[in-house]
């Protein structure tokens, strides 16, 4: 059992860690390629009932990036989902829902599940998404106390998939330098500029 921020004895069915190698690349490394000021007063999120609402423990450099960030879009392209905003289309909690749906659907219809998703132990959880229409997920592990590294998977609109052995914070300053070696994120309609755009 875990006592997370408040709510003792919260045990998570799922756990996103970012130890280990992760701790190369930091939010003020994001920060300063995005041209965000860096540090900042924290957030307005209120980061005590996201666990409970969410059934998992959110990595450190995510909820760091919002509190820093807030929630917006990078390169007016890939759009974060951040948590307490209700009923709009970037919501964290309402995105993760709908998104689970959607693969329940897809999958029990036929759609091809990818090998590296194993569904009786592990869980996708959306936290962002693109103006083409590609969701970006955390492969995250329910097995206790801690799992192995998570991964990050990319769907596209169309079922194809991608996955990256980074934490959200190297994925975002490798695509906002051009560094991310992916063929289903386009950067046709990417307006790269070094820039992050609150909503």
């Amino acid at each position: 059992m875990i006592s997370v921020d408040g709510h003792a004895g919260f045990s998570p069915e799922f756990m996103i860690t970012n130890r280990g190698r992760w701790s190369e690349v930091s939010v003020s490394d994001l920060a300063r390629w995005a041209n965000v000021s860096y540090p900042q007063s924290p957030g307005e999120v209120d980061w005590s009932g996201v666990p409970v609402e969410l059934r998992a423990l959110l990595p450190d450099d995510y909820m760091e990036m919002i509190d820093t960030f807030g929630g917006g879009t990078f390169d007016r392209h890939i759009w974060i989902h951040s948590p307490g905003r209700q009923g709009e289309p970037y919501d964290l909690a309402s995105c993760v829902v709908e998104r689970e749906m959607a693969l329940e659907f897809l999958w029990s219809t036929g759609e091809e599940i990818p090998v590296e998703i194993n569904r009786g132990s592990g869980r996708l959880i959306v936290w962002a998404s693109t103006g083409d229409g590609e969701y970006i997920y955390w492969l995250a592990s329910g097995k206790e106390p801690f799992p192995t590294f998570p991964r990050i998977a990319v769907q596209s609109y169309d079922g194809d998939w991608e996955f990256f052995d980074f934490s959200c914070t190297e994925f975002l300053l490798r695509w906002v330098k051009g560094e991310l070696e992916t063929n289903l994120i386009s950067t046709a309609f990417a307006e790269f500029g070094n820039s992050f755009i609150r909503y």
